[in-house]
This record gives C-alpha cells, sequence and structure tokens, in this order.
C-alpha cells in the first residue's frame, strides 16, 4: 500500500510536466516583456520588418524609389498583392499592339505589371508568337496575298517567316527600324476586325504600344465616372495630332473607342479594312488612317484628351504651366525600366488620390534634380541666345534660330548667353526679384526654369524636364560641351506659389 502511494500514477506527472512548462513559458513571456519595454535599439524597426515578413505571402523588399527626403512612397514594396487596389476593368479592354522585332525586350516587363492585374486583354504583332502562357496574334494573318506580293513594306514580314531561330538571331531591330516602322502601319484596321471578331461587345476599347504604360486607376475612373461619356455614342479619344491638316489620335500615347463605334465601323462597313489595306502603301501612319476611315465611314473625328493621354515619358515631361494638377492616363516612349518604374511609384505611393503630374514630379523626378549636369540634353529650347556671328548662325540648328529673342528685346545677361554655359545659367537668375519677396502671382507667372548650353547656343525653357545623357564630345574644344542646368530656387518657388492641387484639373475631351 505504501509503495503504492510513493508511485504517482501517469496522469499526475502529466499534470507536473505540464506545470513545469507553463513555468517556464511564464518566465520567458516575463523576460521577453522586459526586453520589449526597454528603449529601442535604432535595429529596432529593421528588426520588427524582419520578423514580420514570414506574414506575407510575397517578398518585402526595400523599395529603391525611396530616398531621404521623398516620403511620396513607403521606404518598403510588398509586392503579396499588387493587384490589391487595381480598378475594376469590367466593360474595358485593353488591346497592346508590338512587333515581332520588339516583342521579347517590352512586353514581359508590361505582362509582370499592369498586365498581370487584368483579367483579359489582346495582344498583337506582325507574327504569331508566345510568351509564356501569353499568345500574341498576327494582325497582318488576313491581309490579302495579292496586296503583299508586290510591296517592299512586307519584306520583313516574309523574312521573319523564314527565321528558323530566334527574331534577335535574324533580325536587327536597330538597322531594320525602319522596315518595322513600314510594316507596322498596316496593323491597325486589321487589328480593328480582329479585335471586335474575338472581344465583341465591350464598352470601351482602349488600343496601346508596347512602350505604352497606362494608369489604370485614372483611367478607369475617368471612363467611368468623370469624363460623362456614354459609350452608346460614338467616341474616338485620344491625344491629337495634325497631318496634312487631318487630325488623328496618336498612337503611341494610346487612343480609345467606344463599343459602338468600333461595332458601326466593323459590321457595318465589311469592306473598310480591304480599302485601307491598299491604302497604306501611300500613307505614312496607321493611327492617320485609322482616323480617315472613321471620319469617311462614321463621320467621327478624334476628341482632344490630352495632356492627360501623353506621348511624354516622366523625364521628358514639361511640368510647370498646364502639366502640373492635371491627372496622367497614359505616357509614351517608356522603355522596360521606366515601365517597371512607374508601376513601382504606384505600388509604392502613401497617398490613395488621382495620380497627377504633379504626384510624378515629386515622386520621380524632384529626388534627381540638381544644379547643373555635364554631358546632359534637358531639352530646354523655348527661347535660345545664338552667337550672332554668320558663321555661327549657319552652324546653329533651323528650330533654335527660329526661337532666337531678338537682339533689342534682350538685357545685358542675355546679350552674353551665348558665350559659355555659365554665362547661360545666368538667364534664369536674372528674372529672380531683387528682394526676393515677389509676390505669388508673379512666382506663379516664372517664364525661365532651366537651360541648354552646346555649341554656342544657349536655350532656356519656359517648363522643367530632367532630360537625357548625351556622349562626351570627341571635341576637346569648351564649346563643344554640353550643360544642361536648372534653376532650382525659381523652380521651388514656383511650387510653393502654385501651392496644393486642391481637385484634380481634369480636361474635358472634345473636338
Amino acid at each position: 500500500m505504501q509503495l503504492a502511494t510513493m508511485i504517482a500514477s501517469p496522469n499526475s506527472r502529466r499534470f507536473r510536466v505540464a506545470g513545469v512548462i507553463a513555468a517556464l513559458a511564464l518566465v520567458a513571456l516575463i523576460l521577453h516583456l522586459r526586453l520589449r519595454w526597454q528603449p529601442a535599439p535604432f535595429e529596432y524597426a529593421h528588426e520588427y520588418y524582419q520578423s514580420v515578413r514570414s506574414y506575407f505571402k510575397g517578398s518585402v523588399y526595400n523599395n529603391t524609389l525611396y530616398t531621404d527626403g521623398n516620403d511620396m512612397v513607403d521606404p518598403y514594396f510588398n509586392s503579396s498583392a499588387p493587384c490589391a487596389n487595381f480598378p475594376n476593368t469590367d466593360g474595358v479592354l485593353l488591346v497592346m499592339k508590338t512587333g515581332a522585332t520588339e516583342a521579347f525586350d517590352r512586353m514581359p516587363t508590361h505582362l509582370l505589371t499592369t498586365l498581370s492585374c487584368l483579367p483579359d486583354f489582346l495582344l498583337f504583332s506582325d507574327m504569331e508568337q508566345q510568351i509564356g502562357p501569353y499568345h500574341i496574334f498576327d494582325a497582318l494573318a488576313e491581309f490579302e496575298e495579292s496586296a503583299k506580293a508586290h510591296n517592299d513594306d512586307f519584306d520583313l514580314y516574309r523574312n521573319q517567316k523564314e527565321c528558323p531561330v530566334s527574331q534577335k538571331s535574324c533580325i536587327d531591330a536597330k538597322s531594320e527600324g525602319h522596315k518595322a516602322w513600314n510594316l507596322d502601319k498596316y496593323k491597325f484596321l486589321p487589328m480593328m476586325e480582329q479585335t471586335w471578331r474575338m472581344r465583341p461587345n465591350h464598352d470601351w476599347y482602349i488600343f496601346a504600344e508596347a512602350d505604352t504604360y497606362i494608369f489604370w486607376a485614372n483611367m478607369i475612373h475617368w471612363l467611368k465616372k468623370q469624363s460623362g461619356f456614354d459609350p452608346r455614342e460614338k467616341l474616338y479619344l485620344g491625344s491629337r495630332s495634325f497631318i496634312g491638316g487631318t487630325p488623328f489620335a496618336h498612337g503611341g500615347s494610346g487612343y480609345i473607342l467606344s463599343g459602338t463605334l468600333l461595332r458601326h465601323l466593323i459590321e457595318y462597313h465589311p469592306g473598310v479594312v480591304k480599302q485601307y489595306n491598299v491604302k497604306g502603301s501611300n500613307e505614312c501612319c496607321g493611327d492617320l488612317m485609322l482616323a480617315m476611315a472613321l471620319e469617311e465611314y462614321e463621320s467621327v473625328k478624334v476628341r482632344q484628351a490630352w495632356p492627360m493621354i501623353n506621348g511624354e515619358k516622366p523625364s521628358t515631361l514639361p511640368y510647370g504651366p498646364g502639366h502640373w494638377c492635371e491627372p496622367l492616363l497614359t505616357m509614351h516612349h517608356m522603355n522596360s525600366e521606366e515601365i517597371s518604374s512607374v508601376w513601382q511609384f504606384e505600388q509604392t505611393r502613401k497617398v490613395d488620390r488621382i495620380l497627377m503630374i504633379r504626384d510624378v514630379y515629386e515622386g520621380l523626378i524632384q529626388p534627381k534634380m540638381q544644379v547643373s549636369r555635364a554631358n546632359w540634353d534637358n531639352l530646354s529650347d523655348d527661347v535660345c541666345y545664338i552667337n550672332p556671328d554668320p558663321e555661327a548662325q549657319d552652324r546653329a540648328e533651323g528650330h533654335f534660330r527660329d526661337r532666337q529673342k531678338k537682339q533689342e528685346d534682350m538685357n545685358d545677361v542675355e546679350k552674353e548667353a551665348w558665350k559659355s554655359w555659365e554665362n547661360c545659367a545666368k538667364v534664369c537668375a536674372s528674372q529672380d526679384e531683387p528682394d526676393d519677396k515677389s509676390s505669388n502671382e508673379k512666382k506663379r507667372s516664372r517664364t525661365c526654369f532651366q537651360y541648354r548650353w552646346h555649341e554656342e547656343v544657349c536655350c532656356t525653357a519656359k517648363s522643367f524636364k530632367l532630360g537625357a545623357p548625351k556622349p562626351a564630345p570627341g571635341d576637346s574644344s569648351s564649346k563643344a560641351k554640353w550643360m544642361s542646368g536648372w534653376h532650382l530656387k525659381g523652380i521651388n518657388e514656383w511650387i510653393d506659389a502654385m501651392g496644393e492641387c486642391k481637385e484634380p484639373a481634369w480636361k474635358k475631351a472634345e473636338l
């Protein structure tokens, strides 16, 4: 009996073990809380970030757009839910056009960014191709053989089909660029026909190039709420350009057709595609031919949606008057790295409002602005000052000569501006008020924000742009140097004087 009482039952042993574990857990909790109560070291935020990473399905990275003083974006890029804030695109279809010589350079970035959030889209090219699970349709597959047979514009089309390896190996995109351009114009009308056949009855059709970026949140808000347009009407929207007096929506900037207009064009006029295929050899551009067909058959002209539908990219946008509080719907000439950067900016922006041109400047361009850059072209060309010597005048490009300020209208600083980049830099500074206490109205009316100097030509600009690098000159003479500079004081004063954009400056797309 005594022995029996000395031997504990299995249940009692389990209770004792559980008690010991509970006690140890309590001690561990107290130690943990005590450490948390202590002042957090500088590395605490990083340690906390590391501890929560496992809770995200995707990865969290340092945001490469984040810099000291740039409070537009979050310091971390959480890629676990890239489509969480993507708008509802029901009734809207994207149709993107590319070329076989560029598809594998341009399309993958689109597919990894904005296109990854679209439930459906169509891709067209001048050759049928496959990128992973995504199919690219040949817009010219049904083009009449008789129209192609004796047309040199189709030499590239035939060469691409005969290439037994990758297009990169057979076709030099740089040297064959003009051939790709000549071939491209034939895709527009056949693409309309195939789009309607494959994806009929959408409210809106957005057509874009492989170097076009679309701000989808802005675009859907504008089409469905802000514009006031009814897709049951025949509508053609874009950034208007002119050739020979004919207005058309610039293809690279992107353009929009209402479903009603596309249906009418294709279903009511079955011969339009064939007719314009023949016309193509005598016209320069496919976007022009589309506009001609819409006017001829539907009596519809393009409605101007610029600068919202825009032909520039962040580094070439002319920030300033007319390009500030306006929302952006598209941008053009975007390479893959730029597309990725703008997507990243949209993903990591701290604010959830309509994205305006000002936001692009403050988030992507302002952190890179500095007083001057050598071997750089910031695209200043609004007002020019050129060496008055006849030989120098002949040497200068006609575009710059046409924008010279008259000698009798120049002040003393401007008369010396062509002599050196240092002199050129003084032109914008000469507009500053002596007491630096000018009114906001005066600051808002500033007309000189930056300069560019090269070969005794000094030009200033009424807006501010970042621009792009120029090769260092082989000529050792100082006048061959490219120099660009920004009057940061004037730029920042203008921005302060403008104040906050209280409301997005939506533009009414009018004829």
